[in-house]
């Protein structure tokens, strides 16, 4: 559910866990640009970058592992599956964005 639509209790709730992984993320040294609630029920998405070259990958590994120990700490189950309900889902699914130099250069 989009955050704005939820009732401030819920938003609180989420947003604990959230800013929770986002701040071992930043502590880490690993750059977040940014976090959003997704339609499906109950699932959050977050943007690791901007990154060059293999900090990308260790980036992305390690934020994942710390996501789980902050889902520990609240009693939250992480999934990683791209599909995790059945349904048509707008939104839900894996994807990456990257962007090479000419995606850069304004081409």
């Amino acid at each position: 559910y989009p955050l704005c639509a939820l009732p401030p209790t819920t938003k609180q709730w989420y947003q604990r866990r959230v800013h929770g992984h986002y701040r071992c993320c930043l502590y880490a040294g690993i750059r977040v640009s940014g976090t959003n609630a997704e339609v499906m029920p109950a699932q959050w998405e977050y943007q690791v970058g901007p990154t060059e070259g293999i900090d990308m990958g260790d980036d992305l590994w390690v934020s994942r592992y710390l996501l789980e120990r902050v889902a520990e700490d609240f009693g939250v189950v992480v999934s990683f599956d791209p599909k995790p309900m059945a349904g048509d889902w707008n939104g839900a699914g894996a994807h990456t964005n990257s962007r090479g130099r000419q995606g850069t250069q304004g081409i």
